[in-house]
């Protein structure tokens, strides 16, 4: 009993060492902000999502570290999803929601175009000499929705799409445009229009956006994430649910 105690604090130890590098490297982050002179109530009051927005640069560089042999006419998507999700971070402390959105709807057009692309060289090749015969985002989510390899996992892929075509829609409204609500509210709040970042709601979408992003990446690449070490795992798992867990973990399909 008390070599099997032994080996799960192993265990334990071992999930967690990639998520206290993760809390460090987020204190010196801040630290490094705090060089701008913000006022110390923006980290107070956004701490939860500025922290999340990190947690979820951090996953996705770890993650996407380990994806070896891809095909190298799609690393440049791959690469440029990297530095949109940790530009999150910035955006959150330094800018407004535009901002935000911004670079949140920019990682969901990098990844699935990194999907799309992947068994789409002459179309990646095309599309450098003729820029405007590029995919729509409807037309890569309905692709990777029926994409023949994750059909073990369709009912959860079709939801996560669905999810994923939603929260796209609502960040370019923010990108392109405010609504007359948006107008009011900034008015009565003496704010710029459809700046004001309320941390809590923003926190949830920022979650919503990347359980799909990770979900349908960690699908899309089964064997990359059932070779992850624990603690490289464990980073990913923090922004899916148990049920994708078990599915991804082949517990359930």
């Amino acid at each position: 009993m008390g070599s099997a105690h032994k080996g799960m604090n192993v265990l334990t130890e071992l999930g967690t060492r990639l998520i206290k590098l993760q809390e460090k490297d987020f204190a010196k982050c801040v630290d490094y902000f705090k060089l701008f002179k913000i006022e110390q109530e923006v980290f107070l009051e956004k701490k939860p999502l500025i922290k999340t927005a990190h947690g979820v640069a951090f996953a996705m560089n770890v993650f996407t570290a380990n994806l070896l042999g891809i095909p190298e006419w799609v690393l440049p998507y791959l690469n440029q999803l990297r530095s949109d999700c940790i530009q999150i971070f910035p955006s959150i402390v330094l800018g407004a929601k535009r901002t935000l959105h911004l670079y949140e709807r920019a990682s969901i057009e990098d990844f699935l175009r990194y999907v799309y692309f992947f068994d789409h060289k002459i179309e990646h090749v095309l599309l450098q000499t003729y820029p405007k015969k590029f995919q729509s985002i409807d037309s890569m989510i309905d692709w990777l929705e029926k994409y023949p390899e994750l059909s073990p996992y369709k009912k959860l892929v079709s939801e996560e799409c669905g999810e994923l075509a939603s929260r796209y829609a609502e960040l370019s409204r923010t990108v392109h445009g405010t609504t007359l609500a948006d107008q009011q509210i900034a008015k009565n709040l003496k704010d710029p229009i459809g700046q004001r970042i309320d941390p809590e709601k923003e926190e949830r979408t920022l979650r919503n956006v990347f359980q799909s992003v990770f979900f349908l990446l960690s699908t899309f690449h089964i064997n990359h994430y059932r070779q992850l070490q624990l603690d490289e795992r464990t980073l990913v798992c923090q922004y899916l649910s148990k049920k994708q867990i078990d599915t991804l973990s082949g517990l359930r399909q």
